[in-house]
């Protein structure tokens, strides 16, 4: 035992080689391009979907291929009555207006002129039809009838009783002492 053994542990280096360094730095510009493409193909999608937004045209996701035969239909269908839903509410909206605003009536084509307007298409009709005769100054107020006087606001008042004058207060108090003293405290003489 007199000779141990003394074994040295071969020392590790952190150094990366050349060779790992190049894998590494392929497999991130691997990486990389991938996370491009992505990044491309999630902004197309957005741009899509926000243009079908403001054209209220269905995405381009949502292909016609997706429904069924039945679907197709009732799609279909269901798109026609609202838009019959809507030509109703529109004239019923139009009628009411008229009815507010007789004015419209005489002026009936530079109306649909104006609710044509891509600025006007958004607003509803009783709306469109108050900015189109505010625009003419056609929405001037009129005066309110009047019908006789104002009436009274002074309230329920009634006159004070007329006092007492100095001869009866002492004929009163001659011949009714209880009496006299009653107007008194109430203030009557």
């Amino acid at each position: 035992m007199d000779n141990p053994t003394e074994t040295v542990a071969p020392e590790l280096t952190a150094e990366p080689t050349v060779n790992q360094s190049d894998a590494e730095i392929a497999e991130l510009k691997k990486k990389n391009s991938e996370l491009q493409a992505q990044k491309e193909h999630w902004r197309e999608k957005y741009e899509r979907d926000i243009t079908s937004l403001q054209t209220n045209e269905p995405a381009p996701s949502e292909e016609q291929d997706v429904y069924s035969d039945e679907g197709k239909v009732l799609k279909g269908e269901i798109k026609s009555l609202k838009d019959t839903i809507r030509s109703i509410e529109n004239k019923e909206a139009r009628r009411e207006a008229e009815a507010e605003f007789p004015v419209l009536k005489e002026r009936k084509a530079d109306f649909e002129a104006f609710l044509e307007d891509d600025e006007n298409k958004r607003l509803s009709v009783r709306k469109a039809a108050t900015l189109f005769l505010a625009e003419q100054n056609l929405l001037a107020p009129e005066p309110p009838e009047r019908k006789g006087l104002e009436k009274p606001t002074s309230g329920g008042q009634t006159p004070p009783e007329p006092k007492i004058t100095p001869e009866q207060a002492l004929e009163i108090m001659r011949t009714d002492s209880r009496k006299f003293e009653k107007l008194i405290r109430e203030g009557k003489i």
